[in-house]
């Protein structure tokens, strides 16, 4: 996998779509077993790394992220 550590944001977001529309163009009909197996492999450690970052974004968001609920007063 390559390191993105100096990658734009929108530079990893344009690999991850070209990623998608290349496995999207693939034909696996054909491969072996042991190569779908890896493959699976590979893709869901990759899946765990993503869900994990995306976590980390999410949880930044939320704590920059005043949620304030107005107090109602007594009439």
């Amino acid at each position: 996998m390559a390191k993105v550590s100096n990658m734009s944001t929108r530079d990893v977001l344009d690999q991850l779509h070209a990623a998608i529309a290349a496995l999207g163009e693939e034909d696996v009909r054909d491969l072996p077993e042991a190569d779908l197996t890896e493959q699976i492999d590979q893709l869901v450690a990759i899946l765990h790394q993503l869900d994990s970052h995306l976590t980390k974004v999410a949880n930044a968001v939320i704590a920059r992220t005043t949620f304030s609920v107005p107090e109602v007063l007594a009439a």
